[in-house]
């Protein structure tokens, strides 16, 4: 895997990109719930799918180097891990499960 400075930038994009992206997609489907409607089921596959759009990048951006926007190293960074990797543990808890289930939907089948 190529992890020069402008992927690595690249994945750090899209790592926020995608978090925005998921956290308004969780709020707009609390908002509909507190009204007393059923969340789409679309929305809530799509929020799945860009979890583990989310869980992969972040996965990768382990194996980049630190962003050099400091000198001194982030508190995070000192103990051998990444900024990414809490995102990674807070959105996947069962991670060490691995993705077997890739391809399970949140719809029941009738």
């Amino acid at each position: 895997m190529n992890n020069s400075p402008e992927r690595c930038n690249q994945l750090r994009t899209l790592h926020d990109q995608l978090t925005k992206q998921i956290k308004t997609l969780r709020e707009s489907v609390q908002k509909v719930e507190r009204e007393g409607v059923e969340a789409p089921v679309e929305t809530i596959n799509v929020i799945r799918s860009l979890e583990k759009s989310l869980y992969t990048t972040a996965l990768e951006l382990q194996e980049c180097p630190p962003e050099t926007t400091s000198t001194a190293p982030a508190p995070s960074q000192q103990q051998g891990s990444t900024p990414y990797a809490p995102s990674i543990r807070r959105l996947f808890p069962d991670a060490e499960q691995g993705d077997d289930d890739e391809g399970d939907s949140i719809v029941d089948e009738y």
